[in-house]
């Protein structure tokens, strides 16, 4: 079973998520995710596709990414176009899609 982990971000590094959530539908996740971008909350929005796991420190569930993601910015028409991109957790190198 997967789910969907979003983070909506101002794009400043030093500052905290503006929202952030988990949901199991992707399009929720995409309209949950939109709002902070389209209110002027957030500058942009980050979605992960997760699976749950077990931390092997203490037994705790958590995610884990699995590499497929979704980054949605604001266009200039004022809606939020998502890019697809794939990556290898623990690598630095992205590759899009």
């Amino acid at each position: 079973m997967y789910f969907y982990s979003w983070t909506a971000l101002t794009g400043m590094t030093n500052d905290p998520a503006v929202c952030l959530g988990i949901c199991s539908d992707r399009e929720k996740a995409q309209r949950d995710a939109e709002e902070p971008v389209l209110d002027g909350r957030a500058f942009v929005a980050i979605i992960d596709t997760v699976r749950p796991v077990m931390a092997a420190y203490g037994l705790t569930p958590c995610y884990l990414c699995t590499g497929a993601s979704w980054v949605g910015r604001r266009n200039r028409d004022g809606r939020v176009v998502w890019q697809r991109f794939h990556y290898r957790p623990g690598d630095t190198d992205m590759m899009t899609s």
